[in-house]
């Protein structure tokens, strides 16, 4: 069993269903390098593994010369030697093959690209969600209606798009989660992302004319949850929703904001979860009137869900939305009336930080 650590050690996140996926550290590495191309130096943040075990284990591939130390543009890693790619002619490394089909590129846009992938890659692990090729459906219409979700890179469906996929240059996707009769656009940050451009609005368009499905959600992972709250403050604080300047939400209904802990999989749960049970529930146990309009005759924002006592509320049963949330904090800063804002004890903190000398406050009942 490899989960980094010796089990005395308090282990680096709770939830790891990639726990029993690898025999060795060894293992794991060399999985991930094969599917991302670049292992980054502080991979291990991002895993259930110590820095001293994560050195070791690169120590024994570059040892064994499966591996080399590239440092271009600044930024340190480590990529396969030919004798590593050559581990592909081996059976029990055969599956990997198809991973070599595309040339690595060292310029730097390529790389930091690659090492994002990476980062993914082993938060899937955790998370236990399927990204090889060799263990998930071919990509087809008919994916998206499969029971489990899968992701698949940017890369595997601008190929099965074909020359429709040019309406997607200039976009920063990573790639979509697949199934449960949706498809939901990825992305991911360890810092501040740059302004979205006009591509990214153009993303749901072309999945709907393949897919029969609208793609009216996106989530971004951040890797840091300090730049979780900057982005989301940053976005917030776009008032003209200028979509050539600041942060914005790139024409999404619902975007959400991802951290790499252990609150990942339970983001991922709620984005196929059904909460209008939980919404009733929450409505009737805070008396919460839903009509349009309040006893002075004002009209209630339509992201929000109604009034306590005159209050305006917005309630998140499931995930935080970032584009109502934004609405619905600009709002309540325009009247200067106390709103509130319920969630889940998993987003309190995070909602206490983007709501700050604001006037909102945070409950969590859930």
């Amino acid at each position: 069993m490899d989960n980094g650590t010796k089990k005395t050690r308090k282990r680096r996140y709770a939830i790891d269903l990639g726990e029993y996926k690898y025999k060795t550290r060894y293992d794991r590495l060399l999985h991930i390098l094969f599917h991302a191309n670049e292992l980054p130096t502080d991979l291990y943040l991002h895993m259930n593994m110590s820095q001293d075990n994560y050195r070791k284990a690169i120590s024994m591939m570059k040892k064994k010369g499966l591996i080399k130390r590239i440092s271009e543009n600044e930024m340190i890693g480590h990529v396969l030697t030919k004798k590593g790619k050559d581990l592909t002619r081996r059976v029990e490394y055969m599956r990997y093959r198809s991973c070599l089909e595309d040339s690595y590129q060292y310029d730097i846009i390529h790389r930091r690209r690659k090492r994002q992938f990476a980062y993914l890659y082993a938060l899937f692990d955790r998370a236990g969600i399927p990204y090889e090729n060799y263990t998930k459906p071919p990509l087809n219409q008919e994916t998206v209606l499969y029971d489990d979700v899968y992701f698949y890179t940017a890369l595997d469906v601008k190929r099965m798009l074909g020359i429709e996929s040019t309406a997607f240059k200039g976009s920063r996707l990573f790639g979509f989660l697949i199934g449960k009769g949706r498809i939901i656009p990825v992305y991911r940050t360890n810092c501040i992302i740059r302004t979205f451009s006009s591509y990214e609005g153009l993303v749901p368009v072309f999945l709907q004319r393949f897919f029969g499905v609208w793609a009216d959600t996106a989530i971004l992972i951040c890797g840091y949850d300090f730049f979780l709250y900057e982005i989301t403050q940053a976005i917030i604080d776009n008032r003209l929703d200028d979509p050539k300047a600041g942060i914005h939400t790139a024409k999404y209904q619902n975007f959400y904001i991802f951290s790499s802990g252990d609150s990942f999989l339970s983001c991922i749960e709620d984005l196929y979860a059904d909460h209008e049970e939980a919404e009733e529930s929450i409505i009737e146990r805070f008396r919460i009137d839903t009509s349009e309009k309040d006893a002075f005759g004002r009209c209630r924002l339509k992201t929000g869900t109604g009034f306590i006592d005159q209050a305006l509320v917005l309630v998140f049963t499931g995930n935080v939305n970032v584009v109502k949330l934004k609405r619905f904090v600009q709002d309540a800063e325009l009247r200067n009336i106390r709103s509130y804002i319920i969630c889940k004890k998993r987003d309190y903190e995070f909602l206490q930080s983007v709501t700050k000398d604001k006037p909102i406050e945070v409950i969590a009942p859930l």
